[in-house]
């Protein structure tokens, strides 16, 4: 094939555009092929990802609304920063036990039926933390939350996979994950009406936040049973040369030659890859969970501003973070490796949490946040779509799970750590400086992954 017949079709279908044999890994594609790609392609992101979006959107929302919710709620049931620590990790820790069996069902029941199953849970039990009113019984509707919800992420991130091929799949997913920081944002932006309901109807305003905000997954997964196609040869709005050339596309990976004969959780987990994948992913994840999830807390101690005026800041913070995810899943994909994006995002979040935990004026707390936001969008992207890298077909689905998992661990447990130190040092500085710390520690994982990877490369090609 020549290079000009190929043109701007490669950076879709994949084609050899230096001509001669396609190499192992890649496919040769004709025009029509690469157009009928290129098509399935679009078809499929505007189907399927606007869907997902919004429902992760609110599983975010659903997840750490308890955030804002806990500026009333704490005062009003009594809770101390460590119970209120420990009830927002449980969630965690329930999510993590059920990930891995979450997404082998998936895998057996369909996509469709499964992701609407959780949605549908999650968006009831959400409901249902407006009805707390003592501690045991705050761990126990966290907890079930969590065992709903399980599986959401990484069963998207598995279907994603199915659909869209190696070099589209970072678009994809950051397409996706960009509902993160857009909840952050939406919450922001709403917390302080729905909490000023207070009153209403003889609600408490965080009551009004959790019924309110609990009832669009319901709906929205009501919706993805009735649209939600489980694979592309089931759709009718793909043509069958479009089916054809996106199964193709799929099926193929740069690493194809990679031995994965041994299957299962244990044989994802042994890979030293993985490993540290998994390190970097509960590092960062763990930290900017904890910190999401008090704040609103920390930035009303920290800059002195009202409820009000932090809502702003922090939906700032999310919409930065939105902003640099679609970005730095762009850069990934164009320069076709992670580790540059991961390296710089991942400083910026070092320098935007010292500034949070040590900058002497409420604008440079202010300017450390969405610092930290920058460097929280580019490396969350950079992070999924390393997962498809080094996992291929039917175990990126364990193999997500598995990474997910061990991260939501750290995420139960830190959480009860930093509420402890609260209640102990009376405020939250001495805890904020666990998170550069953490963030230094992933860097330092992601240098020693990038150089496992490059010398397995050597080693193959030598």
């Amino acid at each position: 094939m020549q290079a000009g017949k190929c043109g701007a079709m490669s950076a879709w279908s994949g084609c050899d555009v230096q001509g001669g044999t396609p190499a192992e890994g890649e496919y040769r594609v004709t025009a029509k092929g690469g157009s009928e790609l290129q098509s399935a392609i679009s078809k499929a992101g505007w189907r399927i990802i606007p869907l997902l979006s919004v429902g992760y959107l609110f599983a975010y929302i659903d997840r750490v609304n308890v955030s804002f919710a806990s500026t009333q709620m704490n005062i009003d049931l009594g809770f101390s920063a460590t119970v209120y620590g420990l009830g927002a990790g449980l969630f965690y820790l329930a999510y993590a036990m059920v990930e891995i069996p979450s997404n082998v069902l998936l895998m057996r029941f369909g996509a469709r039926r499964w992701l609407a199953r959780i949605m549908i849970m999650w968006g009831l039990l959400a409901i249902s933390m407006m009805f707390v009113k003592t501690p045991t019984q705050f761990y126990t509707v966290r907890f079930l939350l969590g065992l709903s919800e399980a599986g959401f992420f990484p069963g998207v991130m598995y279907y994603l996979s199915t659909w869209f091929p190696t070099k589209q799949r970072g678009k994809a997913m950051g397409l996706f994950y960009v509902a993160n920081p857009l909840a952050v944002f939406v919450m922001g932006f709403i917390s302080k009406p729905l909490l000023a309901m207070d009153g209403l109807y003889d609600l408490r305003g965080w009551q009004w936040m959790f019924l309110i905000e609990g009832i669009p997954p319901v709906l929205i997964g009501l919706a993805v049973l009735a649209f939600l196609p489980d694979r592309p040869d089931e759709v009718k709005w793909l043509s069958e040369g479009e089916r054809e050339s996106l199964r193709v596309a799929v099926a193929e990976h740069p690493q194809k030659h990679e031995d994965h004969s041994a299957g299962g959780m244990l044989a994802v987990l042994a890979d030293k890859r993985v490993l540290l994948l998994t390190a970097i992913y509960l590092l960062t994840l763990a930290a900017g969970t904890t910190f999401i999830l008090s704040a609103p807390a920390i930035l009303m101690e920290r800059t002195g501003w009202d409820i009000g005026h932090v809502g702003w800041l922090i939906s700032a913070g999310g919409l930065t973070a939105a902003a640099f995810m679609l970005i730095g899943g762009w850069i990934t994909d164009h320069r076709g490796e992670r580790y540059t994006v991961l390296y710089v995002a991942l400083g910026f979040d070092v320098i935007g949490y010292l500034m949070i935990a040590a900058a002497p004026s409420a604008w440079m707390v202010a300017a450390g946040l969405i610092l930290s936001q920058i460097g929280r969008g580019a490396h969350s992207t950079a992070q999924v779509a390393l997962w498809a890298d080094v996992l291929k077909d039917r175990r990126m689905a364990i193999g997500a799970a598995a990474i997910s998992s061990v991260a939501n661990l750290g995420v139960w447990l830190l959480p009860i750590g930093f509420g402890m130190a609260k209640d102990a040092t009376g405020g939250y500085t001495f805890g904020l400086w666990a998170f550069p710390v953490m963030h230094v520690l992933a860097i330092v994982a992601t240098v020693v992954l990038m150089r496992m990877v490059r010398m397995k490369k050597a080693g193959t090609a030598a």
